[in-house]
């Protein structure tokens, strides 16, 4: 209990002296930064050694559609944990944690979300279910009007799963658990949009998409328990003053706060599993929470958060709240890794892990420890602070808004504050090398613009959402320059946060501050599954002889074969493969040491160009005009076989030794 007494009182002293004539913990914002449309008040109490928790709730909701409606789902998203009967665990939600196929005769294992009663005025409403368990439907006793707002009132119970797909407990047993990932816990209505409701079941492959508001949340715990949350703490001032819970014995209450925000999770740990650092960076306090022994790697997040926080200042606009919390959770709850809530975000770091791949459902292909593993992931997890955080696009129709406009800030910002993934003098791995590896395995089964949970697979949708945006965007940007691009960005962050923008959003944004129409890259690129691939495909050379029968004065003469001056021809093929065509340009160098620059109009499937001396090097698209071109490798010529001398060996050593170094934690 010193440890958590010493740091409630250290984050008091930080969040009033910071919130000194500008915010306090209980007041964010003068002027609401949203809507506001849908806006909780949260009673809860946990169950530590069951992992279940009972809770009542008032939602204040507006109708801010365009119609009267008398209905009004309810995401209970806990019912996806309830069996193998919800669509979650039939599209291998379940399954694709390892592990936990051989738990399922496991009770505890299992989660659920059970309505009590909800009442409106009085009155107990009736509803029903829709797809599956995961969307609860309620009638309600009178239409909603455009611009009215009504208040529920409900009483729920969750129980927590054996944590998966980013909620519930990790451990051997309930009762000697370590950690508890508070995530999708209590009834939360869907978004109304125009004249329907949004509100899809919870789907394996897909997130969550909702309106922001203020969340006021009391939630009663043990009070050996170390809590990380969304938002604020607003109801002590040093450890004396935290109040008991007079219903359970050995329960404290916390009450939070959080304003124009869309979700709210904590996590939970006994004070020994979990050790924290507090720092000020641009009037945020960044709280690091991490396991002991991984002292180390909060350093290499401080880093990585605190440029985070710079780029997408300058990029969109400030982070504007004033509380950022950092997650390093147990390996055991890796399934809870790598994940973003209001405020709150997880990014585990291991002791060492020079060269493994580490087990990310969001980075499968991420190498752990080339600037890509803690710092990659803390930037990436940061950015969707901004990205589905404050621009709210919707998850589950729309993942590459999200997920892909955070790769591309990833990216950006690793390159910006790192350089390269893993650089050195002769070898540069650049930080859209996984998105690079991961979308050229399989281009071609989804656009972009496919909903989530209708994608092929898992690979599919992580191609989809993840990789290919990222490319898409390189090109939007080659395509328009830097400049323009910064701009489109600045546009759409200002125009679109706290707002549900979509991809019509961006393209209408893009297509203003360019003052160009895209509708031939968007149907290419955005909407289309086939690829930009041309290749020079064969260079060749043929000696120039003249003779044979030739024409005189005194009639048809034979002359002997023989080579003439040059006595070489090159030639250069070049095959488009893909099914967008562009216009190309094509650098050649002859042995004649004439350089050429020629450019294909694409059309065709091939085309051959000829020289009167060989050709010594070639490049396709010399000045990159087209980053998402898909094979650089053979889209470069030269004569002369590649090097591997001395320095060549020796720096390819001396960068594999400081990624060790750096796995290490000392780089």
């Amino acid at each position: 209990m010193i440890r958590l007494r010493r740091f409630l009182t250290l984050c008091l002293v930080l969040l009033v002296g910071v919130g000194v004539g500008a915010w306090t913990p209980e007041k964010w914002f003068e002027q609401a930064k949203s809507p506001r449309i849908a806006n909780y008040r949260i009673q809860a109490t946990l169950d530590w050694v069951q992992k279940s928790l009972k809770g009542q709730e008032t939602i204040t909701w507006r109708n801010e559609g365009s119609a009267a409606t008398q209905e009004l789902p309810l995401h209970l998203y806990l019912n996806a944990f309830k069996g193998p009967q919800s669509i979650f665990a039939k599209e291998g939600g379940w399954d694709f944690v390892p592990g936990n196929a051989g738990r399922r005769s496991d009770a505890h294992a299992w989660g659920y979300t059970v309505l009590g009663a909800v009442r409106l005025e009085g009155q107990t409403l009736q509803g029903h279910y829709g797809e599956d368990e995961t969307v609860y439907w309620l009638r309600l006793p009178r239409p909603v009007a455009p611009g009215q707002s009504i208040q529920l009132e409900i009483t729920w119970e969750s129980r927590f799963p054996r944590i998966t797909a980013r909620s519930g407990w990790s451990g051997s047993v309930p009762e000697k658990s370590a950690f508890l990932m508070g995530a999708q816990w209590f009834p939360k209505v869907g978004v109304y949009q125009g004249n329907q409701w949004n509100c899809q079941a919870y789907h394996a492959n897909t997130e969550f998409f909702a309106d922001f508001g203020v969340y006021d949340v009391d939630l009663s715990m043990p009070n050996a328990l170390l809590l990380a949350h969304t938002g604020t703490q607003t109801n002590f001032k040093t450890q004396e003053d935290i109040p008991k819970d007079p219903q359970v014995p050995g329960n404290v209450i916390w009450k939070l706060h959080a304003e124009d925000v869309h979700d709210f999770a904590w996590a939970a740990a006994p004070v020994s599993a979990w050790s924290f650092k507090v720092h000020e960076y641009r009037g945020v306090q960044v709280f690091y929470y991490y396991q002991p022994g991984n002292l180390l790697g909060v350093e290499r997040q401080r880093m990585a958060v605190q440029a985070a926080l710079r780029h997408s200042a300058e990029w969109y606009f400030p982070y504007p709240y004033p509380v950022l919390s950092v997650l390093d959770i147990p390996a055991e709850a890796e399934a809870a890794d790598a994940m973003e809530y209001p405020t709150l975000f997880t990014a585990s770091h291991r002791r060492f892990e020079p060269w493994g791949l580490r087990d990310d459902l969001i980075f499968p292909f991420w190498p752990s420890e080339l600037k890509g593993g803690s710092e990659g992931v803390t930037t990436h997890e940061f950015g969707h602070q901004y990205f589905q955080g404050m621009l709210a696009s919707n998850e589950v129709e729309e993942p590459w808004l999200d997920e892909g406009f955070t790769s591309w800030f990833t990216h950006k910002a690793l390159d910006r504050s790192y350089l390269a993934l893993f650089a050195s003098r002769r070898f540069q791995i650049g930080t859209d090398i996984c998105a690079t590896m991961d979308y050229w395995r399989d281009p071609s089964l989804d656009p972009m613009t496919q909903v989530g949970f209708q994608m092929y697979d898992y690979w599919s949708y992580a191609r989809s959402a993840y990789s290919k945006p990222v490319l898409v965007l390189n090109q939007l940007e080659a395509t328009l320059g830097r400049p323009v691009m910064e701009q489109v960005m600045r546009n759409y962050a200002a125009e679109m946060g706290f707002r549900h923008p979509t991809r019509a959003d961006f393209k209408r944004i893009a297509e203003r501050v360019s003052g160009r129409k895209l509708d031939e890259f968007w149907r290419d690129f955005v909407e289309g599954t086939e690829v930009l691939d041309v290749v020079i495909h064969e260079v060749s050379v043929r000696d120039r002889v003249e003779g044979g029968w030739m024409a005189s004065a005194a009639g048809q003469v034979f002359v002997a074969p023989q080579p003439v001056s040059p006595s070489q021809k090159g030639a250069i093929t070049l095959l488009r493969r893909g099914g967008i065509s562009r216009p190309m340009t094509l650098w050649v160098r002859l042995e004649n040491r004439t350089e050429l620059r020629m450019t294909w109009d694409g059309r065709d499937r091939w085309v051959t160009y000829e020289f009167d001396s060989p050709v010594t090097a070639a490049v396709l698209d010399p000045e990159g005009h087209y980053p998402i071109l898909k094979d650089r490798l053979h889209a470069i010529y030269s004569s002369r076989p590649a090097r591997t001398g001395f320095h060549y060996w020796s720096q390819l050593l001396w960068g594999a030794l400081t990624a060790l170094f750096q796995g290490a934690g000392l780089g």
